[in-house]
């Protein structure tokens, strides 16, 4: 008499509602592409964009601009928060949602909430990379989102920053359990990013320098621009990989205004740079730009804002320099630019950083498996 066959193991149900605004469009492409091969979990996912475009149709047109952007995030969340009773956890990283989610909690634990983000409460002004809308608010919008903030929080069941920075805050500051706590950035899909030693540049060619940003002006684009034409000029070609160039640029500046992410020729063009430079203002990070240009054995050059220095090794990977410092910003430049050997050790500790710690192959399973144990926990598996 043949054995009773055993049920299937029952599969894990989650959701996803992610934005996909600028670089986070990335961050999604590459979870869902190896999320989707663990064979034990339904999947369903939410990408939500913060800008809708002026000529597309929507029965919300009648709503305020601030309320049509809110509720366009939450039409798109809406195939997660609409199964939310047929899920055992939902990732978020949407402010919208989580605020839905948060709410509901209220009345049902479940499904798990996990929250990832490379934002954390504003808990020290002093410290915090401030965006400039963050600098124009009233005070008292900064102390009611703060105190949303910490509401979320106690109300989430399992943390996935970005990075150790926000991690340090959610813990030290605004009292998640540091066993809920597990900082983890996405990785790069490094089936895309693939690169061999670049060869040097021929005696006497010119050097070229890139910078990748979407907000030009934050990410220190003016600053990089000004540094370029008092020193570099005669000597380099500066390319810019941006929407928001100026119109009228110095002698030797190209602008690349329509790449898309994991674009090939983005790929390209670092591929034939010597250096990254994004000397940005106001930014959490890693920056995805710094983890592609690493990705390809390129050396950067960054400030010391956020957890930027957790993707930029000092003296290992680029240079760190202080924010605003065009003196400090010039001569990193020229010392990269000087060096070949240095340029090229920095781009191998790049690229073994990256498969390390910023492999997408890597870390998305561990991801999952982080929200698998929070099930399980929660299961009494």
């Amino acid at each position: 008499m043949s054995a009773p066959s055993q049920p299937a193991p029952r599969r894990y149900r989650f959701g996803f509602v992610l934005t996909t605004t600028l670089g986070n469009l990335t961050r999604y492409v590459n979870l869902r592409k190896y999320a989707e091969r663990d064979p034990e979990i339904d999947f369903t996912w939410a990408p939500a964009d913060h800008y809708t475009p002026p000529e597309m149709p929507s029965r919300l047109r009648f709503l305020p601009a601030p309320l049509f952007m809110r509720a366009r995030l939450l039409q798109q969340a809406w195939p997660v928060l609409g199964r939310l009773a047929g899920l055992d956890a939902v990732m978020i990283h949407l402010f919208e949602a989580d605020i839905l989610c948060a709410l509901r909690s209220h009345l049902r634990r479940s499904p798990l909430r996990v929250s990832s983000t490379d934002e954390a409460p504003i808990t020290d002004r002093g410290s915090y990379p401030l965006y400039p809308n963050d600098l124009l608010k009233a005070p008292w919008r900064r102390k009611f989102r703060l105190a949303l903030d910490h509401w979320r929080i106690q109300r989430t069941d399992s943390f996935v920053p970005f990075s150790r920075f926000v991690a340090d805050i959610l813990v030290r500051d605004c009292g998640a359990p540091p066993d809920h706590v597990h900082p983890l950035h996405v990785g790069m899909d490094l089936e895309l990013w693939q690169s061999t030693p670049k060869p040097e540049t021929a005696p006497g060619g010119r050097m070229q320098i890139l910078f990748v940003g979407g907000d030009f002006v934050r990410k220190g684009g003016n600053t990089l621009l000004e540094v370029f034409q008092s020193r570099f000029q005669d000597t380099a070609d500066l390319h810019l990989v941006t929407k928001q160039a100026p119109a009228k640029l110095p002698e030797h500046v190209h602008v690349h205004n329509d790449f898309i992410p994991n674009d090939p020729r983005l790929t390209r063009l670092y591929s034939m740079c010597d250096v990254l430079v994004v000397p940005t203002t106001a930014d959490l990070g890693p920056l995805w730009v710094f983890l592609e240009a690493m990705a390809m054995r390129l050396p950067v050059i960054g400030t010391n804002v956020g957890a930027s220095t957790e993707a930029i090794r000092h003296g290992e990977t680029g240079l760190i320099v202080k924010v605003g410092d065009t003196q400090s910003l010039g001569d990193a430049i020229q010392t990269l630019l000087d060096d070949p050997s240095l340029r090229r050790r920095m781009g191998e500790n790049g690229r073994a950083l990256i498969e390390r710690d910023f492999n997408a192959s890597i870390n998305v399973p561990r991801i999952l498996a982080i929200m698998k144990s929070a099930v399980n926990r929660g299961m009494g598996r």
